[in-house]
């Protein structure tokens, strides 16, 4: 998303708080928006379900759903479309975004509704919950495209405003329409619904107000992915790790024990959102300025001594935001663990859930570490390596997963040291990259290629 470094800098050296804070929320709405709000919503339908009738159980369980597979089913897509769109600013072919990105949309749209409708029949919605969820399950899957796209392009201003606007409206509506018209949770899911329509109108409008009046209808979007296939594997296996505990533990100790341990390891989640943010502006702005550097005098040639001194300051940056997200996350962490019972009580998880919540988000925290890894690597285009770790992740997390549940511990103790081992592995190919920028750089160049 290299396109919003400049905006984002600009914002932090006006000096002001203020500016300093829009930057950072600017990370928080790109990186969390759609899962942080996924979560108020659950939290706020455990609450609401207390006072009220209706199938809000199934509504519950098919947001949880809706989520996932959302999230797993889309990352490679948009991982790919943003390095799409990520190249085609830095070469300044803006105008070959709109027409692959317009294919695209329409696609996920299509596709996104047709897998709703998939959700509905396997989950056994009803009818009145269906005909919301699928068309919701399309919104949802387009917001996610347009956030990776738009959060290179558009003013950070406009991709808050679209969450700022979407996210309340769509809780408020929510309990408005189930308590104006009652219709349990068929009525909570229509109102969510419409306020998440209204954060993809204007994220859409966002994108089409950055992008030029002049398109090239020849530009295509089927190459880049046969070119970034190995980003989109990396993609799919770390998000597929998010959720693959999760999974095991569904198959191996049933729904109500999968239900709990997604609700704890959905709340630990939020001990991450200031990592997150923190590394977004860090990586977007000091890092990419570094990194951009160096490939401007390798492209200007420059000699190999002013390259090496480049590489060097790429490498202190890159160990500067390491530390610096770990001392983040370790203050969330921290915060998290010493909040754990009032945190478990607010969203109405039983008392036996601390223990498990606190293990839960330091393997959160590990995970988001083992995230920063991966992108510091694919920023070098080392694909292999950032492959490796996130294959590392999902084979640990199943496997350790699946241990425990056989052997009568909690889950979550396996998802801990899965993370744990995939952060150790990520750091030491991090460290050796950065140790052989220069020499890697010029053994990836094609010499001798006519």
């Amino acid at each position: 998303m290299a396109g919003i470094g400049w905006k984002l800098q600009r914002m932090i050296d006006h000096g002001s708080l203020a500016g300093t804070i829009a930057a950072y929320l600017t990370g928080v709405a790109v990186t969390s928006a759609p899962w942080l709000l996924t979560t108020a919503v659950l939290t706020s339908l455990r609450i609401v379900s207390r006072h009220a009738t209706g199938d809000f159980e199934g509504v519950e369980r098919f947001l949880t759903v809706l989520y996932a597979v959302t999230v797993v089913v889309s990352a490679p897509i948009h991982v790919v479309v943003s390095r799409y769109t990520a190249d085609r600013l830095y070469d300044r072919r803006v105008d070959r975004i709109a027409a692959p990105l317009r294919r695209a949309a329409a696609l996920t749209v299509a596709g996104f509704a047709l897998i709703g409708i998939i959700l509905a029949v396997v989950l056994r919605l009803p009818l009145a919950l269906a005909l919301v969820g699928v068309p919701l399950t399309a919104v949802i899957g387009a917001q996610w495209l347009m956030l990776s796209v738009g959060g290179g392009m558009m003013s950070p201003v406009v991709l808050l405003r679209a969450f700022c606007v979407g996210a309340p409206l769509s809780l408020f509506a929510a309990l408005i329409v189930e308590r104006m018209a009652p219709a349990g949770g068929a009525g909570y899911l229509f109102g969510f619904a419409a306020g998440q329509l209204i954060t993809l109108a204007l994220l859409v409008r966002g994108v089409a107000r950055a992008l030029p009046p002049v398109t090239d209808e020849s530009a295509r979007l089927l190459p880049s992915f046969v070119e970034y296939r190995l980003l989109a594997i990396s993609a799919f296996a770390y998000y597929m790790s998010i959720w693959a505990d999760k999974i095991v533990v569904y198959l191996v100790m049933g729904g109500d024990a999968a239900a709990f341990y997604a609700a704890i390891g959905a709340v630990a989640w939020f001990s991450v959102i200031p990592a997150f943010a923190w590394i977004y502006v860090q990586v977007e702005t000091a890092f990419y300025q570094r990194f951009r550097n160096f490939y401007v005098e390798l492209e200007g040639g420059a000699p190999l001594r002013e390259l090496k001194q480049h590489a060097e300051r790429i490498s202190i940056e890159a160990k500067r935001i390491l530390r610096g997200a770990a001392a983040v996350q370790m203050a969330g962490t921290a915060l998290a663990v010493a909040a754990a019972p009032r945190i478990v009580a607010a969203v109405g998880l039983s008392p036996n859930a601390t223990p498990l919540f606190r293990v839960a988000a330091l393997g959160a925290g590990l995970q988001v570490f083992s995230l920063l890894e991966v992108l510091l690597l694919t920023y070098f285009d080392l694909r292999r390596d950032a492959l490796i770790i996130c294959g590392c992740l999902l084979a640990g997390v199943t496997a350790l997963t699946c241990v425990c549940a056989a052997i009568g511990w909690p889950p979550v103790f396996g998802h801990l040291v899965a993370c744990a081992v995939s952060a150790v592995l990520g750091l030491a190919l991090v460290r050796r990259r950065l140790s052989t920028l220069v020499l890697d750089t010029f053994q990836s160049q094609p010499f001798g290629v006519a």
